[in-house]
């Protein structure tokens, strides 16, 4: 049986993760075990280890590692904390394979601590760019130091090349997106269910808002959620926020929507929906604003236009839905008529495969 450990950070690798998780539980090939770590057991950020405990996961190891703020300092140190806490974890272990997946911070020093253990790493989403954030850094470093590569589409799994030169060890495979696994696997909510588990009626014509904080240039945050909060004063769409994560000025973010939540009746904000409550907003929604990688992923699968905004993702390849934009208000506006006029998304997903969960289940179980 093949020991694995899978590194969770937060919501949106988990939601991304599940389906390969569920497969891991359930086979006896493999003992899974989850280590849940960043803003899982983060009270502050809404405790989503409470999220994996739902699905009945039964081996959980959470790891505390953030500190109490978001500045540049705390974000440094709490990279330290984590890698300290995960030395010992993995001194104590004998795990065959560990999967990781994205470009956060967090899953960087995880990942790092492992590098003296020659504990052979799988990971997921490498070879992608998103230029506004120091994520694109954390990335490419975690590709250099993993063993397999699941990259989403053929050229992320070209760069994966270039990032690893012609290093033998490295086995590079594009197997697709494994978020989109889930929307043959998972029975998404109706509005009636979706008003009945969160309050907020999909009924009413509505945008789905995630917004996370620019990493490379800090002083654009404050401006871009102004200019956000003044489309929304002025709109008549109904407004469903799910709040940004854990990076340097998301407190600050944070606040400012959840303030003007208590001032605009119009304006719904939520920690987290799981996966198949934000699937499901996905799905039911007009359109998607803000800079979240599930606009550029996951959400033209589900036929929904994203008004993307400012440089988080920039440099990230798009299916047709995508409408990349600077973030002033009266572009908002435009790129708002702009999708009222041109009807359903019928296109196509390139970061849709058949099969992807199969794809990697057979790489992980031959490696």
């Amino acid at each position: 049986m093949k020991r694995i450990a899978v590194l969770t950070c937060g919501r949106s690798d988990f939601s991304i993760y599940l389906p390969l998780l569920k497969f891991l539980e359930k086979s006896n090939d493999f003992d899974l075990s989850i280590i849940a770590f960043g803003t899982h057991t983060s009270h502050h950020h809404g405790y989503s280890l409470n999220l994996i405990k739902k699905e009945g996961f039964k081996n959980i190891i959470p790891i505390d590692m953030l500190l109490s703020d978001d500045t540049q300092e705390s974000v440094s140190a709490s990279m330290g904390l984590a890698q300290i806490k995960m030395a010992s974890l993995w001194s104590n272990s004998n795990f065959n394979l560990v999967i990781c997946l994205g470009d956060r911070y967090e899953m960087f020093a995880a990942v790092a601590s492992l590098i003296p253990f020659n504990i052979k790493i799988a990971h997921l989403h490498g070879g992608e760019k998103t230029l506004g954030a120091i994520d694109n850094s954390f990335r490419h470093a975690i590709t250099s130091m993993s063993d397999i590569h699941l990259t989403s589409c053929e050229v992320h799994k070209d760069r994966v090349k270039e990032i690893v030169e012609s290093e033998i060890s490295h086995a590079v495979y594009n197997v697709g997106s494994l978020a989109l696994q889930n929307l043959t696997s998972m029975s998404l909510m109706t509005k009636d269910e979706f008003y009945n588990d969160f309050g907020c009626d999909l009924n009413i014509p509505t945008i789905l808002c995630t917004y996370h904080p620019e990493t490379k240039d800090l002083a654009v945050n404050l401006q871009h959620t102004s200019e956000l909060i003044k489309f929304f004063n002025k709109t008549t769409y109904q407004i469903l926020i799910t709040l940004p994560n854990n990076d340097s000025m998301g407190s600050s973010i944070r606040e400012m929507f959840i303030n003007h939540s208590h001032e605009n009746d119009r304006l719904y904000v939520y920690d987290y929906l799981g996966t198949k409550g934000y699937y499901s907003a996905m799905k039911h929604a007009n359109f998607m604003i803000g800079n979240s990688s599930s606009g550029i992923i996951e959400a033209a699968s589900f036929g929904c236009y994203v008004i993307d905004i400012g440089n988080r993702q920039k440099g990230r390849q798009c299916s047709n839905n995508v409408i990349n934009i600077d973030c002033k208000n009266d572009n908002i506006t435009s790129a708002v008529s702009q999708i009222e006029s041109m009807g359903e998304y019928s296109g196509t997903n390139i970061y849709f495969q058949e099969n992807t969960l199969k794809k990697i289940i057979e790489i992980i179980t031959n490696s």
